[in-house]
């Protein structure tokens, strides 16, 4: 017996009704794939994100394994990388400071652009952010984008110099301040020596404007921040459901058009993925997921846990995730793009073996290749 059968055997009768009811229910449901394989818009975009926890990999091959990953996608045209900031905890902690490692990829790379998911704006000067991304704009030849956050926990603001509570006002102003260091300009900043400096940022950067996203955790309010301002949006299904996205990308298009901003915007969606049409695939991605998943909770998990857990992984892999079949995800993408996405970012480092992720990784780079057009 494994260890998840050996749990689930503890369960109390009540427990096991509470479960048995969700799995039931969802599996009845299904995921939308048994209609034969829908048609993927050729304008959404596929890129990789990355957002792994310390505790599953040794930082040496974890580094290793998303420069062969980003090397993948670049031979296979993916659109783009996304990269996170994370501070002081196991999740996401292999990157603390995302244009260190954008800096590797862009060496490393010819024409994957190389994105910020996110820069937490709040906690670093907006000339030290124009700067670092520099460096990345100038070694990729022009490929370098920000998403920018107003930071994740009250903790990682050791590391600011303004209040946490007036964080979302400080993100707007740094957004700003970044863009207009990012095109040349000049600006006055207070010293803690009691001295006003214009700062012009060196080295310059390849690119006119820098391309920006606002990161949106599923707020309305933070969708219309991002469309009236002309910023982009990286959003995630992490804590809204499908509806809810749809929604919030409808308002975000409208709030676009009212600001009066050329074009449509853009939004870009986050979704756990692994692709593959391997026997045993439920069982198999399961202790990655419930790992990835109490890591994100940073709970200690009991029986109670695990139930909750389990629960959670099926939403995952019944609902709106690139977890499963080619025709399953063949049926998300779909989804995600009648939602109105414009790119969607692959979370691929959850936890399983990179070497999985390696060999899985062109079923869903290539998810719309003639080879994988076939029935659920």
């Amino acid at each position: 017996m494994n260890d998840l059968a050996k749990r689930l055997d503890a369960l109390t009768p009540e427990q096991r009704r509470r479960l048995g009811a969700g799995l039931r229910a969802r599996r009845a449901e299904g995921p939308a794939t048994e209609s034969g394989p829908p048609e993927i818009p050729e304008r959404l975009r596929r890129s990789l994100y990355f957002f792994a926890s310390t505790d599953h990999a040794d930082a040496a091959a974890y580094y290793t394994f998303v420069l062969r990953a980003a090397a993948a996608a670049d031979a296979a045209g993916a659109h783009a990388v996304w990269l996170p900031e994370r501070h002081f905890v196991d999740f996401g902690g292999f990157s603390p400071n995302p244009a260190v490692l954008a800096a590797a990829v862009a060496a490393t790379t010819r024409n994957l652009r190389i994105r910020a998911g996110s820069v937490a704006a709040p906690l670093h000067h907006a000339a030290r952010i124009a700067e670092d991304w520099a460096v990345v704009d100038g070694l990729s030849g022009g490929r370098a984008g920000i998403s920018f956050a107003s930071g994740w926990h009250p903790d990682d603001f050791v590391l600011a110099r303004e209040d946490y509570a007036g964080r979302r006002t400080t993100t707007a102003r740094t957004i700003e301040e970044v863009r207009a260091l990012w095109r040349g300009a000049a600006l006055p900043f207070v010293s803690t020596a009691g001295t006003t400096t214009e700062v012009a940022t060196r080295p310059r950067p390849v690119q006119a404007e820098l391309p920006v996203w606002l990161t949106a955790t599923g707020t309305p309010q933070t969708f219309l921040d991002a469309a009236r301002a002309g910023y982009g949006v990286m959003t995630a299904l992490l804590g809204q459901t499908l509806p809810a996205l749809r929604e919030n990308i409808a308002r975000y298009r409208q709030a676009w058009q009212d600001a009066g901003h050329p074009g449509t915007g853009d939004v870009v969606v986050m979704a756990h993925a692994f692709v593959s049409d391997r026997p045993g695939l439920e069982d198999h991605l399961r202790p990655a997921m419930h790992a990835y998943l109490r890591s994100f909770r940073n709970q200690t998990a009991g029986t109670d846990e695990e139930v909750l857990l389990e629960s959670a992984y099926l939403d995952f892999l019944t609902g709106p995730s690139l977890l499963g079949t080619p025709a399953k995800a063949r049926a998300v993408l779909a989804e995600l793009a009648a939602a109105g996405a414009d790119e969607v970012g692959c979370l691929i480092d959850f936890g399983l073996p990179a070497a999985d992720v390696l060999e899985a990784l062109p079923a869903l780079l290539h998810i719309t290749a003639p080879a994988l057009e076939t029935t659920a």
